[in-house]
């Protein structure tokens, strides 16, 4: 069963969700069960990463991760924890990051389906041309996060 709790942030609402061992997702999109709501010990420390994240006290987190994916999205979302604070990257040099420089598209949709936001940075992801494009949570928020880490948007 996995445990889930919310909390405020410059971006809004976030829900976070761990399975006992690891952070499983962190979404901004309310669950639709709430019965399952309480704080953990690991949900606490992701709770105080991710405020020392939006006081712009922390760069990298600390947390065990464990999406649930397909192994290529496994393999995108790794390369997307490896780009710098502050930094970005086209999806094509994640694709040629990952050794598939013509999956450009599929590195796309991995990033759509990223489910643990923020801490697998997809955000950080641009278009070829260095225009915003393609953000779960909208392009405003994306916008926000790369502000926030002192990106040039």
């Amino acid at each position: 069963m996995e445990n889930i709790c919310q909390m405020e942030s410059p971006i809004g609402s976030i829900f976070i969700y761990e399975n006992g061992n690891s952070i499983t997702k962190i979404t901004l999109e309310k669950p639709e069960y709430i019965s399952h709501i309480k704080k953990t010990v690991l949900l606490e420390e992701a709770v105080k990463q991710l405020s020392e994240y939006f006081s712009g006290i922390r760069k990298i987190f600390s947390l065990p991760l464990l999406p649930s994916g397909t192994d290529f999205q496994k393999k995108v979302w790794n390369s997307l924890i490896a780009i710098p604070y502050g930094q970005t990257r086209t999806y094509g040099q994640i694709a040629n990051q990952i050794g598939l420089s013509k999956a450009f598209r599929a590195v796309g949709m991995a990033n759509h389906n990223n489910p643990i936001m923020i801490i697998i940075p997809c955000h950080r992801v641009i278009g070829a041309n260095g225009k915003l494009v393609g953000y779960a949570g909208g392009l405003e928020i994306k916008k926000k996060l790369l502000q926030l880490e002192g990106a040039l948007f």
